[in-house]
This record gives C-alpha cells, structure tokens and sequence, in this order.
C-alpha cells in the first residue's frame, strides 16, 4: 500500500502551469483506492513523488518470517549477530533469498549492528567495557530479560544459567531472532544471567568491538571483507562521546585503509549513498524499445 501512494503521482505530473491555470496532468495521477482489512485509501499521496522515488525500505529483524520478508522488499537489513561465522551465515542465506525473489543480491544491504568501545590501548578498552558493566542496575535487567524470555517474573537468579526449559523460538510472539540469539549466546558461553545481563547492557545483543581504533577498525574490515556485512549500524554504548571517539579516532583509519569514503557528492540522496537505483514508478510506461 505505502509503494502505491509512493508511486501515486508520476515524476512528472506537476505541470505548474500559471498562465494556463494547470497545476498537474490528472492522468498521471493514480490514487490507490486500497480496500483492505485495516484501513482503506482513496485517493493519491498530496505531495510529489520524491528525489528518491521512495524512502529507502529498511527492515530489521533475523527471524524467518522477517528475512522472507526482507528478501521481497528491503532495501537494508538491520540485524544483530554475535560471531563472524554467524553473521555470514547470515549474509549469505539473505542474498540467496533475495536472488530467489527474483532481486538483484546488491540492492539489499546487510548492516548488522555493533558497539564500539575504543580506547588509547587495549586495556584502556577493556577497562572502559567493564565500566559500562558496573553501571547495570541488574534488578531491571532481570526484568527486561524476563519479558523477552517470556518468563515468570521472579524466574531467573542471577549467578545461574538459564532455566533449561525455556519455550521454543515458534511459541515466541515478537522480537524472535533476539529470543534466538539471546538464548543461543547464553547457552554457547554458558553465561549465568549476571554474565549474560552485562553483555547485554551496551549493545542490547549487539556484538561489542572493544579495542584500540586500529582493532575496532580491523573487526569492521575483516567482517565487511569476509562477506558478513555490507556496512554497519554504529551503536556507541555513551553518546556524545562513544559517537565522538570513533569519529575521531576509528574513522581515520578505515579511510587510510579505503574502507570508508573521505567525502559525500552533492545533493546525494541515502539512496544513491548506499549505491541503490532509483525505482521506477509503477505506473509509468516503459520506453519504446529503440
């Protein structure tokens, strides 16, 4: 329904033109008339189609349901993985899915998310993560992990492993990729709940690069390079300074390594940023061939 609206009006169906009193070329309009179980849309979209078309078509989620999902429509992927084999497990299955839908592979951007923790040294990393740990309030984080556990409240004891018989991922209503890692990390490590809360607690189930910027930047360069990643979703644990720190200092790296663009063109949209063509409006004919 949203590319209908999208495409509602034709690139070019503003006329604008004041002397003849025409303001747009009606049959370049094409209001939706959606009936559907939820709402219903009548007419077309009251403003112009965009520079880009249409929004880029950004879904997150890993479970099977969003990547089915995922491969039909997005345009980037939001997505937490744990482990360079698993994050490539991952970019491999979506492509393939993608390319099944009948997509090119390269118009789908596989961003999973990451938190860097970036220190003068490695130890002064180090030191920086486990700081962020201390400052867990672990009653709250109990509870939140309850939630998406889907347990009892009063279920989990902090200095032991997760009960054994938790539900299956299918009986898990929402957030169901994060129930699976969340559950496959703990059991992988064999994380009590205080151990599993605090590496929880920055990134949320987001992998955690702790390290010095050339470290930071060689995880960012191996997983981008190893095909496990298109790009990233910066999540500093502590803003501004989380977001300052890498900017200045992991930054410049990856640009003296060519990993990352030392300037934008102008007037670019995100669209053309991310290397994605521009959609055609679906009702717009095609050219002739020639």
């Amino acid at each position: 329904m949203a590319l209908k609206l999208w495409d509602s009006r034709e690139d070019d169906a503003v006329v604008a033109g004041k002397a003849a009193g025409v303001w747009g070329d009606d049959a370049k309009i094409h209001p939706p008339r959606h009936r559907g179980t939820y709402f219903s849309v009548e007419g077309a979209l009251n403003v112009p189609r965009t520079p880009q078309g249409y929004p880029l078509l950004v879904q997150a989620g890993s479970s099977e349901d969003g990547k089915a999902f995922a491969a039909r429509y997005a345009e980037a992927v939001f997505t937490a993985q744990q482990t360079l084999a698993g994050a490539q497990a991952f970019y491999a299955d979506l492509k393939s899915r993608t390319r099944k839908a009948g997509r090119d592979p390269g118009h789908i951007k596989v961003l999973p998310g990451i938190v860097p923790v970036v220190g003068s040294t490695e130890a002064e990393a180090l030191a920086a993560e486990r700081e962020l740990e201390d400052h867990i309030v672990h009653e709250h984080g109990v509870a939140r992990l309850e939630s998406l556990l889907h347990l009892e409240p009063g279920t989990l004891e902090l200095d032991r492993e997760l009960p054994a018989d938790l539900p299956p991922e299918s009986a898990i209503e929402g957030a169901k990729s994060r129930y699976t890692l969340v559950v496959g990390m703990a059991r992988g490590e064999r994380l009590t709940v205080r151990r599993l809360i605090g590496r929880l607690g920055g990134g949320r189930g987001h992998l955690t690069f702790a390290g010095t910027p050339e470290q930071v930047a060689d995880a960012i360069g191996t997983w981008f390079t190893q095909g496990a990643a298109d790009g990233f979703n910066i999540m500093p644990a502590v803003l501004p300074s989380g977001l300052e720190a890498f900017v200045e200092h992991v930054v410049p790296v990856l640009r003296a390594r060519g990993l990352l663009r030392t300037e934008y063109g102008p007037r670019q949209t995100l669209r053309e940023r991310y290397g994605l063509p521009r959609p055609a409006n679906q009702y717009t004919a095609a050219p002739a061939p020639v």
